[in-house]
């Protein structure tokens, strides 16, 4: 069984590299930056304007379907009359 563990963990992780920097402060640590060259982050693509990337109606589906289970909670909620 540790052999599929370790197997799984391993495969799982091939992406993952790169570099960290860190910022030590008073006892703290603050992320200062990181790069890799598997990030799924593009500076270009990080925007909520218009572009062919980003749809704003999208965010509302997106909302509504996030939210879903929160409402089903509350319409079980008032049908049972519990917590």
């Amino acid at each position: 069984m540790r052999t599929c563990y370790d197997a799984f963990i391993q495969q799982t992780q091939v992406h993952v590299t790169g570099y960290v920097r860190l910022k030590l402060y008073k006892g703290t640590i603050t992320i200062a930056g990181r790069r890799s060259p598997y990030a799924l982050y593009r500076e270009d693509l990080a925007t909520f304007g218009a572009d062919s990337m980003y749809d704003q109606h999208d965010a509302k589906g997106f909302i509504r379907l996030y939210g879903l289970p929160l409402t089903v909670q509350a319409l079980l909620k008032d049908t049972r009359g519990t917590a």
